[in-house]
């Protein structure tokens, strides 16, 4: 378990040094931010394209060598990036095709992190693991982009590239420590065709209507927290609060500093409470912590209902991955997984749009009093479901 922690931890952490680097890079090559905005969103695309392909990768072949192999693709695309810099042949079109390509490859790492975890820890043991797994991945949030920034002012903005290999090749290695896991679930899948074992898991997957429940509350939940926590929070600094850029990033880094806290109280507290209730009560929070935005008028408010929003982030994300985790055979995992990410990133995606829509049209501070009801009703519609409240 400690090997795959690492693992995770520096993984993330390279993930971070990387995407403040491309972004701050392609916004210095082009000077514009509409195509930065493009360039951003076809980062998100393999998750998109490729997400039920990972996930049928993940349940077919042995877990901890797809971590490791997507770890080494970042690590080369890294170092590929970093040789087309310092050669001066680092155009914006190349850096976003090796963006699209090291999201493509945590397409892989995620899913197949999240599906090898119950074959290290006993079902007993799942909701402190998840938690400590969550912690290290709110850690290098946290940390990720203020490395970065140090790097960026003190180094230049190359060399976050080889920061970010060398915290890709020190998860390969941590992975390849990890003995005895990954490959558990094999012995089914493996002996039919790609393509019924694809339609016998999605036919599977739709018949489970706890499952299906699940990620319509994820959907509907992301719809409507997800634009307003990216863009109506720039927004709200800007133009509501009239502050810069400094005060925007410290909201964000009060986000990090409420996840590590909230992730600790699930590690100490989450197996005392059933995780489908846990749930449904992080969901519920989740939206009635950002109504108190209607009113706001400072930094201070503002960084202290965020604080208070980022501790109940946890209280979704570690419960829904162990209720994953008990209620999923081993050889689907994979892909449950993926599809949770496709439904995240999807519901990113059109949030974010109508996020920008709607603001365009009324403050953000009354966006997200109306958004935060709506999402808290998401919650207290799934309390209506025995079947969650019973998991």
């Amino acid at each position: 378990m400690a090997f795959l922690w690492t693992a995770q931890f520096l993984s993330q952490f390279g993930d971070s040094v990387f995407q403040i680097a491309f972004i701050w890079i392609i916004l210095d090559l082009t000077g514009s931010k509409s195509a930065t905005g493009l360039a951003a969103t076809i980062s998100y695309l393999p998750s998109l394209l490729f997400g039920i392909l990972a996930g049928l990768v993940v349940d077919r072949l042995n877990r901890r060598m797809i971590m490791a192999g997507a770890d080494a693709a970042r690590a080369l695309l890294l170092g590929l990036a970093a040789a087309l810099y310092w050669a001066g042949q680092l155009t914006p079109a190349l850096l976003t095709a090796i963006a699209f390509g090291a999201a493509s490859a945590s397409v892989l790492f995620y899913p197949a992190r999240d599906s090898i975890l119950p074959e290290l820890v006993p079902p007993a043991g799942l909701t402190r693991a998840n938690a400590w797994v969550q912690l290290s991945q709110q850690g290098a949030f946290f940390a990720g982009p203020m490395v970065a920034g140090y790097l960026i002012k003190r180094f230049g903005v190359a060399s976050a590239f080889p920061t970010g290999v060398i915290f890709f090749v020190g998860s390969l290695a941590a992975l390849l420590f990890l003995k005895g896991a990954g490959a558990a679930h094999r012995g089914g899948p493996t002996t039919v065709g790609v393509m019924q074992d694809f339609r016998a898991g999605m036919r599977a997957i739709a018949s489970d209507r706890t499952l299906v429940l699940l990620l319509a509350l994820t959907a509907l939940d992301n719809l409507f927290i997800m634009g307003p926590a990216i863009v109506g929070n720039a927004v709200l600094v800007r133009d509501t609060l009239h502050g810069d850029a400094s005060a925007y990033a410290l909201v964000e880094a009060v986000y990090g500093v409420g996840m590590i806290l909230g992730s600790l109280s699930i590690a100490r507290l989450g197996s005392r409470v059933g995780n489908g209730r846990l749930l449904l009560i992080g969901i519920t929070l989740d939206g009635l912590t950002y109504v108190p935005l209607l009113f706001c008028r400072s930094l201070l408010f503002l960084i202290v209902v965020s604080f208070i929003h980022s501790l109940v982030i946890p209280v979704i994300t570690i419960p829904r991955t162990t209720l994953l985790q008990g209620m999923i055979p081993a050889r689907l995992q994979g892909r449950v997984f993926a599809l949770v990410s496709v439904v995240v990133v999807g519901m990113t995606a059109i949030s974010s749009g109508l996020t920008g829509l709607a603001l365009d049209r009324m403050t953000a501070p009354a966006l997200f009093g109306w958004i935060g009801a709506a999402a808290g009703m998401t919650g207290l519609l799934g309390f209506l479901s025995t079947r969650l409240r019973r998991l």
